[in-house]
């Protein structure tokens, strides 16, 4: 099913809708909604990349509760829980997409809210979408909530190529602390693989962040550690 009239409005959102339509998202009734906790609520809604009722939402909690709160915990729990559908695939990535976007949003409303925190370390971080991959919104995320927990972050884009994470580093040697590697598609797996048997070579052995929707601790601790020196984390 192809939708390729630009004139009809954004084709992923026609694609999103026709699945809509023939129940593709399962999506709950306003009675079991309002059962819900203000946690599950934010959750859901996140899940059902429902930016028009999220908005509202977290703008009306964020003066009863901390808005880091629902930022650092409920919305990154949901979109684990969304990285875990996707895997299993249980939610396809025009969805995963969809509530990606509506994360981005709801960050970007809250992040005036948020408290930004002074350290007295200069922990720098490397960040970027590995190469082939132009998804950029967990990246961008990750990017907003290190930079207001104290950490400097050079953001290098989208489709970045481990020579690109070198080059930082290299101009950088005694203040690069980590490099950060963002992807959604399922090959962005292979790419950082591939970019981990290249920094080995290379006697690179940085702590290396890794996050997107295809990685799991299975794939971390069989394929990329027993390649890697350095330390590993799976966001």
């Amino acid at each position: 099913l192809l939708f390729n009239n630009q004139e009809d409005g954004d084709p992923l959102f026609k694609f999103i809708e026709h699945f809509s339509e023939i129940g593709a998202i399962e999506q709950q009734t306003d009675d079991e909604f309002q059962k819900l906790d203000d946690r599950e609520k934010v959750i859901q809604l996140l899940k059902d990349g429902d930016k028009d009722r999220l908005l509202p939402l977290v703008d009306k909690l964020k003066d009863t509760m901390k808005p880091e709160i629902i930022v650092n915990e409920w919305l990154i729990d949901g979109m684990k829980i969304i990285g875990e559908l996707f895997g299993n695939g249980d939610m396809q990535l025009p969805f995963v997409l969809q509530s990606a976007e509506t994360m981005k949003a709801t960050v970007d409303f809250l992040n005036p809210y948020l408290q930004k925190l002074e350290k007295d370390s200069d922990t720098t971080i490397v960040l970027g979408t590995v190469k082939g991959d132009v998804h950029d919104v967990g990246k961008n995320l990750v990017d907003i909530i290190l930079s207001n927990n104290g950490f400097k972050v050079i953001n290098i884009g989208i489709k970045a190529d481990i020579d690109d994470f070198i080059e930082v580093y290299e101009k950088n040697p005694n203040s690069i602390d980590a490099f950060g590697f963002s992807g959604l598609l399922v090959k962005s797996t292979a790419i950082m693989k591939e970019n981990f048997e290249y920094l080995q070579s290379k006697g690179i052995n940085i702590p290396v962040l890794i996050g997107g929707a295809a990685l799991n601790k299975s794939f971390v601790d069989d394929y990329c550690r027993p390649i890697y020196d350095g330390a590993i984390f799976l966001l």
